[in-house]
């Protein structure tokens, strides 16, 4: 017995109360139709409407019934079904009713043990059905529970054998569908969460990632700015005292924003992260990196053109990292590939593309099967975040002979020309 939720805490015989009255009182609207025929169903409805009273009219005079009696059958058969398609539960309330009056007040059929005419019944089960399609499951089950009463009452023999058969399996393959689907958008749904939250975590670690780094270049120079400060009146002969004031409050100014930038990265830090002590990479350690990767097995061609200066530690770190993780995404998702790094100085921007060709060997962690990443991996949300951060962006995907690119681009700042 399926028993509405918010009545199991309710003695047994309210609860089953309750639930019998359900569709009698419930006031709520149909779930929309998800499919194109569904949507149709209104329209289909409408003809319908049209159609089926001169079926029920001719098939109740058949019966035996009165002009009165067979005008009433079409005209009920009618309202039902023009109702089932905008609203299955007063079109079912409804028919039930109509069945209900017949079965108490309407005249019996003279060449039929049955008290409903034929066309009454086929609606009324057609509406519990959809009932159950549209509206919540008790309300579905409810509904059948009342129908198989008028069914019992109204129709005798081997017919109503007949009618609760079909209509039961017709129930239970409705439900058994509608659980499927719903179970199905419950785990797209919980996928979906999932699936965020591992994006939202990618995103905090990288971040926190790029902070180590940055930490390290900025408490460099503010080392070297406070070192500086604190040891110029004794490097610098005559120099005045008010200069040697002004030279330890830069090194007490220093020396806070150092303070600072060590609490605030302690916030960011994660505790049981390895602290990397190595000093951070730069543009001029692409050629060791690459080394590396050929030593690795990867067949790694690297092209340089501009004029190769100095930049800043971000965009050096930044530009780094993006070849790297371009080429471990290479080596783990495209064996055997051909890797072409191009790094360019350009006057306004540094520009680093990083393309693979299609596998030559079979790939042992899973891809998307044109040598690209997967999406739910570290690589490219970490490279969009970290040129995000720098002020440019990451353009990935693949390439027609089933290979993959990553091109970014990070725009230089004043000075560094």
């Amino acid at each position: 017995m399926i028993i509405p939720a918010g009545s199991r805490s309710l003695p047994a015989p309210r609860a089953v109360g309750a639930w019998l009255l359900a569709p009698l009182r419930a006031n709520e609207q149909p779930e929309p139709s998800r499919t194109r025929l569904g949507r149709l169903t209104p329209w289909i409805a409408v003809v319908a409407a049209v159609v089926t009273p001169f079926m029920a009219f001719d098939r109740s005079r058949v019966e035996g019934l009165g002009m009165g009696a067979a005008v009433a059958a079409a005209v009920a058969v009618s309202v039902t079904v023009a109702l089932l398609g905008w609203q299955p539960l007063n079109a079912w309330r409804f028919a039930a009713a109509v069945a209900a009056l017949w079965i108490i007040f309407g005249p019996a059929a003279e060449e039929s043990v049955s008290v409903l005419p034929l066309a009454l019944p086929l609606v009324l089960l057609i509406a519990g059905v959809a009932v159950l399609a549209r509206h919540r499951r008790a309300l579905g089950w409810a509904g059948w529970a009342w129908t198989v009463v008028l069914v019992l009452l109204g129709v005798t023999g081997e017919a109503a054998v007949l009618y609760l058969v079909v209509f039961t399996l017709l129930m239970l393959v409705v439900d058994a569908r509608r659980q499927r689907t719903r179970a199905r958008a419950e785990a797209a749904s919980e996928r979906e969460a999932r699936l965020t939250r591992e994006a939202e975590s990618m995103v905090l670690e990288e971040r926190a990632r790029i902070a180590r780094e940055l930490h390290d270049v900025v408490a460099h120079h503010m080392s070297m700015v406070a070192v500086q400060a604190e040891t110029a009146p004794y490097r610098l002969e005559g120099v005045p005292d008010p200069v040697r004031e002004e030279f330890g409050s830069i090194a007490r100014s220093a020396r806070a924003a150092l303070t600072d930038v060590r609490g605030i990265l302690t916030v960011l830090r994660d505790v049981d992260a390895d602290v990397e002590r190595a000093p951070q990479p730069g543009l001029d350690g692409l050629e060791a990196l690459v080394d590396s990767a050929r030593a690795a097995g990867s067949q790694v061609e690297l092209t340089v053109t501009g004029r190769r200066r100095p930049l800043s530690a971000a965009l050096e770190i930044g530009g780094y990292r993006i070849v790297q993780e371009s080429l471990a995404n290479a080596a783990r998702h495209a064996p055997g590939a051909v890797v072409a790094v191009a790094v360019a100085y350009r006057k306004r921007e540094l520009e680093v593309v990083v393309t693979n060709g299609p596998p030559t060997s079979p790939v042992a962690s899973p891809a998307t099967g044109d040598g690209a990443p997967d999406e739910g991996g570290h690589g490219l949300a970490g490279m969009r975040e970290r040129a995000h951060l720098l002020g440019g962006d990451v353009a990935a995907g693949p390439t027609p002979d089933g290979g993959f690119r990553v091109a970014a681009t990070l725009p230089l700042k004043e000075g560094t020309a």
